[in-house]
């Protein structure tokens, strides 16, 4: 009879497509219409509204189909870099967590917190608010179960409040474990570790993008790329390279009034190399100054590629879940381990510019959070720990 209290009452299908992750959705919806199914944040809508075709729209799919609280890309990432035991992803590029009954979001948000600095403990209550706000009362029922299951004399390990040892006693772990659930749903929903965090509500939604690990938002780490990767550290000389110019061409009004247009260039370079052909016509000057020009001239292409190169820079630190010292990291080795002037010029050639860009992140990302401490996540007897004094 307690034998079922092992038997996971939730999946994780994090699968690269939409399509794959329905199609495991209908097989688990057929064979077991109460088990809960958590996928990425971002594929949640799509998924539904693919199920409720194919289902006939007979079912409320909301409440079998949980919203997680990470991208599929951003529980890639931390898969591939092999920082957390039990994460490993198939051929087909679906994930897995060697325990389903803990959800990939508590896992994740746990291990943000613990990268980000705090305590276990702390980073334990983390992952237990992400994963009540994904799975609800599901997610600690399953703990409580199985640790009611695997301590049988309740009342010499367990001190818990009359009610619940009474429903033990009259209705077994099953019963005991489902108030100790609700009573402790409820109270996280009201608790001063939630409200400090601003959360109101039990929601994915709110959850999203980690308010529980301390991860930057958006605005945060485009603010520190803007302010660290920017044109006047990466060109300091540009301004003065201009003046110089300009002072060289000083007073020569023959070409200022030339008319033509290049793409892409700033008014003023091509002000600037009109006045130059004019120079040109009798001048033994010509050919030092239309160097200096066209090196300006790169270099104005360069800072065009330097807004594109951040605003990749700022999605993907989102996307690898960059703390705010890692984001640091990145920016420094930017500057120390590439010649940046250089490379925004390559990537101002390059056929697909943003692609360019990704590569260069993309690689440097990796190896950064490949120096995240390898963890191992909450044990069951952990979780229970923080879960059981939110029931009393």
């Amino acid at each position: 009879m307690e034998a079922n209290y092992q038997t996971s009452q939730s999946v994780n299908v994090y699968c690269p497509t939409v399509e794959k992750a329905v199609e495991i959705c209908l097989q688990y919806i057929t064979n077991n219409e109460r088990l809960l199914l958590e996928v990425p944040f971002e594929q949640y809508e799509d998924i539904i509204e693919a199920l409720q075709q194919q289902e006939e729209g007979t079912k409320d799919l909301t409440q079998v189909i949980k919203k997680g609280a990470f991208t599929y890309a951003q529980i890639k990432h931390i898969t591939l870099a092999r920082n957390i035991h039990g994460l490993t992803m198939d051929e087909q590029g679906r994930i897995y967590f060697v325990n389903d009954a803990i959800s990939i979001s508590a896992v994740t948000a746990f291990a943000q917190s613990k990268w980000n600095g705090v305590a276990r403990k702390v980073a334990i209550e983390n992952g237990i608010h992400t994963g009540l706000a994904v799975l609800g009362e599901t997610f600690a029922e399953e703990v409580i179960s199985l640790q009611l299951y695997n301590h049988h004399k309740m009342t010499t390990d367990f001190d818990l409040n009359p009610d619940i040892s009474s429903a033990f006693k009259t209705g077994g772990a099953k019963m005991a474990s489902k108030k100790m659930a609700t009573a402790i749903t409820k109270k996280a929903m009201i608790s001063s570790a939630v409200a400090k965090k601003g959360i109101m509500l039990l929601n994915a939604n709110v959850v999203t993008g980690a308010l529980v690990t301390g991860m930057m938002s958006t605005a945060d780490i485009a603010r520190t790329i803007k302010g660290k990767m920017s044109s006047q550290q990466l060109f300091k000389n540009v301004a003065k390279t201009a003046a110089s110019i300009a002072g060289g061409i000083a007073g020569m009004v023959v070409g200022s009034g030339i008319g033509f247009t290049i793409p892409n260039v700033s008014t003023t370079i091509v002000s600037m190399i009109g006045a130059i052909i004019g120079l040109m016509i009798g001048s033994s000057l010509a050919s030092k100054i239309t160097k200096r020009a066209l090196d300006l001239f790169i270099r104005d292409d360069a800072l065009q590629m330097l807004d594109i190169f951040n605003e990749r820079l700022t999605v993907l630190a989102e996307e690898y879940l960059l703390n705010e010292k890692e984001l640091e990291q990145a920016l420094h080795d930017f500057e120390a381990l590439h010649n940046m002037p250089k490379m925004l010029r390559e990537m101002y050639a390059a056929s697909d510019q943003q692609q360019f860009a990704d590569h260069l992140i993309h690689r440097e990302l990796t190896r950064i959070i490949k120096l995240r401490m390898y963890l191992h996540v909450p044990t069951n007897e952990e979780i229970y720990e923080v879960l059981q004094p939110l029931a009393v």
